[in-house]
């Protein structure tokens, strides 16, 4: 045994007591994945939206942010696991929610309105809303049985939302990591900073012509495009930061189905 190696040896046995294994390198398992139910989504991550971690989807109005956030759930219930969506401007609909393959019986639906019957505008102060929907997101977190839960944030504006203090992040962070739970929080900035395991930002894609063979065809056929910014799942000190990638994935409404 080289010198060094005896050291090491005589520092972690001094240690054993407050820090076991201080100086051996920790090898972290790679995560659970539970599938987006978007194929193109999902060859882009390596499988899907990781467990136990934060998945930050950012973007603004009509990009696609619940639409991805529906076929996830949609695919995480189909696998018999229950799931939560705190609503925090009231706008989920059942409908479309049961059109996305959701399970509605595996899903827990808190609606965070200020008084109800109300409808909420954008420009409505949210802090009543936003306390109750963080202290939800918390409670269930600590209940734990959750596959995954939906922070909805969409409605909020940035302004208000960035002034979440951080640390609620960290403690989501590591609620979601003992609960093994994906949450899945959607905004239209990007809050979470490094407490987020996978960032995605969501962009408008090519638009398809109003009218085409002297059709109209309306909300079929929608591209959506996502960015990935961040996955820390791959991230290592040792290997160089991957740049952003992008894909595109179509989707449809309820009302194209009908005829």
């Amino acid at each position: 045994m080289g010198l060094a190696a005896a050291i090491r040896v005589q520092v972690e046995a001094t240690l054993a007591q407050r820090v076991p294994a201080a100086l051996t390198l920790k090898i972290k398992q790679a995560p659970e994945l539970f599938s987006t139910g978007i194929a193109e989504v999902d060859a882009m991550l390596g499988g899907g939206i990781p467990r136990s971690s934060i998945t930050e989807v950012s973007g603004a109005s009509s990009t696609g942010k619940t639409s991805f956030a529906l076929s996830a759930v949609a695919s995480i219930t189909q696998l018999g696991n229950a799931c939560a969506w705190v609503d925090i401007s009231d706008a989920l609909s059942p409908e479309a929610t049961a059109a996305a393959g959701v399970e509605l019986r595996r899903l827990l639906w808190l609606r965070m309105s200020a008084e109800r019957g109300k409808k909420v505008k954008v420009t409505d102060k949210p802090w009543s809303r936003l306390e109750q929907g963080l202290k939800a997101t918390d409670l269930l977190l600590q209940t734990g049985g959750f596959g995954a839960i939906v922070l909805d944030m969409s409605d909020v504006l940035p302004q208000h939302a960035r002034r979440i203090p951080l640390g609620t992040w960290y403690r989501f962070r590591l609620a979601a990591e003992h609960a093994r739970t994906a949450l899945i929080f959607l905004t239209q900035s990007p809050c979470a900073s490094s407490c987020a395991t996978l960032a995605l930002r969501c962009e408008p894609a090519a638009a398809i012509p109003f009218s085409s063979s002297g059709e109209t065809p309306l909300f079929e056929r929608q591209q959506y495009e996502f960015a990935r910014e961040r996955n820390r799942n791959e991230g290592s000190p040792f290997l160089q930061r991957k740049p952003t990638q992008r894909v595109c994935w179509p989707a449809e409404t309820l009302w194209s189905r009908v005829r």
